[in-house]
Parts: C-alpha cells; sequence; structure tokens
C-alpha cells in the first residue's frame, strides 16, 4: 500500500510577521547524545528535538547498547530534556544491530565510536543509507587498528564494526572533501583511545563550521583539541569525557526557511539564535542580506525583513550547503541570474539534490545549469503554479520549495512527511505563520 501524502498549499496574501521559538538543532543534537551517552556520570541535555526522525534514532540506537536514558521534561515547542547516565567510555551491551534509517550524521559517528570499542555492532539503514559513501572514514579508522567490515558493497553501508585492536600509530590521515562529518566522527571517538593521536586532513575539509561545532562541544565535554597548523588535530591524553547540562540551540538550518519568508515579504525574528551561535548557518542570513535584505542580529535572535524584490548573487556556500538549497529557491524571486558555488556536497546528500533542485526548479519554469559543485539559476518571467513538487525522500527538498506558498505561487509538496526526518511539525507551523 502506498502511504505516501501530499500538502497543497494555498498562495499567501498576507505580510508575514512572526517571532519564532524553534526546536534544538538536529547536528549540535547527534553531537552531544552520543557524547553524553559514553561520558562519567548523568548528563542533563535540554531542547532536544522529540520532532525529528534523525534524533530519536540515535536515542534508539543509544538505548539498544544499553545507555539508560530518561526523558524528564518536555516543551511547548516539541523539544525535552533528557537524563542521559553515561558509560563511562564501556558500554553494557557488547553486540546489537543498530538501524540507523538515513540519519548520516548517527551512521558515521557511531561507526567512529563503536570501531573503538571491544563489541561487536552492525550499523545498517534505508536504500538511500546503503547508497551513501563512508569509505574515507574507514578508512582513516582502519590506521588506527578499528576491524571494519562491509557487508553489502565495498565503501558503503551496512558495517559491522568492533573488536579494536590499536595499532600504536601517533597520525592518521582523512580525506574532507566529501563530508566534514568523517573528520567529526573521528574527532568524537579518538578521546576513547587513552593516548595522543593526530589526525591530518589529507586533501581539503569543506563544511568547515561544522567541525568548529564538534571542537567546541568536545570542550564541554572535557577534551581539548588542538588545532596544531591548519586542518590538522591533535587529541590530547585525557581521562575521558565528563558529564554535563547543556541546553541545544534552535536549529539554524531549519531558521533559514523562516528567514527566508521574511526575506520574501515579512518580518520574521528567530529567537535564540545570534551572531556568536555555534552553527555556521547562522551566517545564513547574511547571504539574505546580500540579495537585499533587512538583516539584524541582536544578543539572542535574528531577524530578517523584506525590503523589496530580491537581486540575484554569485555566492560560494561550501560552508552551508544544506541552506545553500534554500537559496536555490529565493533565486525563483531574484532579478537577474543566481549562482550558487560550492556545492558539490549536494550529491551525497540525503538524494542527489544537485539533480533534484536542478529538476524541480526546471518544472517551475526557471532555466537552470549545473555542474559537479555549482547550480546556475534564471528566473521565469511567471512561476508556473499549482506543480507538484518531488521530494526525494528529502526533507530540505519539502521545506525551501514551501517558500513558493510565501512568494504567491501555490505548490503542491508530494511526500511532505519526509519531513520527519528533522522537523516533523513543519508544516504546522508553516501554516500557523502563513495563513
Amino acid at each position: 500500500m502506498n502511504n505516501i501524502r501530499n500538502i497543497e498549499l494555498a498562495a499567501c496574501d498576507k505580510f508575514i510577521k512572526s517571532t519564532l521559538d524553534l526546536p534544538g538543532s538536529k547536528s549540535i543534537a547527534n553531537r552531544v547524545l552520543p557524547l553524553a551517552a559514553f561520558a562519567d556520570g548523568i548528563s542533563i541535555i535540554h531542547n532536544v528535538p522529540d520532532v525529528g526522525e534523525d534524533v530519536q534514532l540515535m536515542l534508539q540506537a543509544l538505548s539498544q547498547l544499553g545507555i539508560k536514558i530518561e526523558k524528564i521534561r518536555a516543551a511547548a515547542n516539541g523539544c525535552s530534556s533528557y537524563k542521559i547516565y553515561g558509560c563511562g567510555g564501556k558500554l553494557p551491551v557488547a553486540e546489537a544491530e543498530l538501524f540507523l534509517g538515513n540519519s548520516g550524521t548517527s551512521i558515521r559517528f557511531l561507526s567512529a565510536m563503536l570501531a573503538l570499542t571491544s563489541g561487536s555492532y552492525i550499523l545498517t539503514g534505508i536504500a538511500r543509507m546503503k547508497e551513501r559513501p563512508i569509505k574515507d572514514l574507514i578508512s582513516a579508522l582502519s590506521q588506527l587498528g578499528c576491524q571494519i567490515d562491509y557487508l553489502e558493497n565495498n565503501g558503503f553501508p551496512p558495517l559491522k564494526v568492533g573488536g579494536f585492536k590499536d595499532n600504536n600509530i601517533d597520525q592518521i590521515t582523512i580525506s574532507g572533501k566529501v563530508s566534514s562529518q568523517y573528520l567529526t566522527g573521528v574527532l568524537m571517538a579518538l578521546p576513547l583511545l587513552g593516548r595522543i593521536v593526530q589526525i591530518k586532513i589529507e586533501d581539503e575539509l569543506i563544511s568547515r563550521p561544522y567541525v568548529d561545532i564538534t571542537l567546541q562541544l568536545l570542550e564541554l565535554f572535557g577534551v581539548k583539541a588542538i588545532e596544531i597548523e591548519e586542518n590538522t588535530f591533535q587529541l590530547p591524553v585525557n581521562n575521558g569525557y565528563r558529564a554535563i547540562e547543556y541546553t541545544v540551540e534552535p536549529d539554524a538550518s531549519s531558521a533559514s526557511y523562516f528567514l527566508a519568508m521574511g526575506a520574501i515579504n515579512g518580518d520574521v525574528t528567530v529567537n535564540h539564535l545570534s551572531a556568536t551561535s555555534l552553527q555556521g548557518d547562522r551566517n545564513f542570513a547574511r547571504v539574505l542580506e546580500k540579495m537585499g535584505a533587512i538583516v539584524t542580529y541582536t544578543d539572542n535572535s535574528i531577524i530578517v525583513k523584506t525590503k523589496g524584490k530580491l537581486q540575484a548573487i554569485t555566492v560560494d556556500m561550501e560552508d552551508m550547503p544544506d541552506v545553500a538549497m534554500t537559496i536555490a529557491v529565493l533565486a525563483l524571486f531574484a532579478d537577474g541570474v543566481t549562482t550558487i558555488n560550492g556545492i558539490a556536497s549536494w550529491k551525497v546528500k540525503e538524494t542527489d539534490r544537485l539533480l533534484a533542485i536542478y529538476t524541480e526548479l526546471t518544472k517551475l519554469g526557471a532555466k537552470v545549469s549545473y555542474t559537479d559543485s555549482s547550480i546556475s539559476i534564471i528566473p521565469p518571467e511567471k512561476i508556473n503554479p499549482n506543480i507538484g513538487i518531488d521530494t526525494y525522500n528529502d526533507h530540505r527538498m519539502a521545506m525551501c520549495f514551501s517558500l513558493l506558498a510565501i512568494a504567491g505561487v501555490p505548490v503542491v509538496i508530494n511526500d511532505y512527511e519526509c519531513v520527519g526526518k528533522t522537523f516533523a511539525n513543519y508544516f504546522d507551523v508553516f501554516r500557523q505563520i502563513a495563513y
């Protein structure tokens, strides 16, 4: 039986005026939760999203590994506080099979951390997960002495990890040009080794702001990694992670859709994000400013207001690839040709986002061209209304194309429930704001 459902979004005919408290960041939560699980002591983590599949898969996996997790408080914004009883680096369960859906953060971070244990674990997911490369991460871990087997296709999940035997080398290398999550996984795992080790990027490092998030969170848990030279990191000898109490920031990637609403036709404030937030996607509003929106950063919020018709730009989004999709849709409403560079990682995300964005923008009447790492968009004189947008089981496709309705173009979002990956009630919030 086909359970895929579609949602029709009527043209919004009002000026958007809204102040929002958004759920916690998936990217931060899926770093903090396993760190808390491996820490010594009890951590209390606030503003953990209950409405995102990725985070729930991480919580489920940690529970399967024997980590005691208690939900202690629920909030109105779809988030909860959790008490995590850390295992001090010694997992209670030595064998498990973990289903991680299409959660890239979950499989990459857990593969690295579990590979440094003596247990035996299988990590798998949906069909798309089995198409997402992980070879660069596994190659780096193998240098350390990690025992990892590909169970189906070489270089891709599912994996069997565990049975670590230390090779006692003091430096390993890793590629950073496909995903920064590979480096993050190794950085999160290395403190479990109990000795000094360096990790060196052998080529280039994309999405550096996400690595900076990891480094700052590691320090909160008591592990200070040092960048001894550009893209070479050293992890110190330590006694493991220490338990903390921490509040997860709102998701800056999710905020991009609402800030974009302000740029199109509104005045939108997102609370608890600022110019000093951990997430690199906080700078998305700066891109909106280049397109002509009025942007204000306060100590505890980001405000975006419309200033009239948007202007096309040429921009490098290598450090913000997820929110680059939002810019691609905004290009439909901008004067001129918008070119987005630095998006090679789109091809290995939840779907091939380069092809998906090209296909759906073309259906709307835009003239689109793309290379392996860029896309150029010429908006049509009139956007085709009532088009069914295919989402390819990619949450960000659903959310960014919803912006058509804010600009007065009715649209149908196919398989809209794919937003459950990170923001299950997105369209409830959308409707409250738009209609």
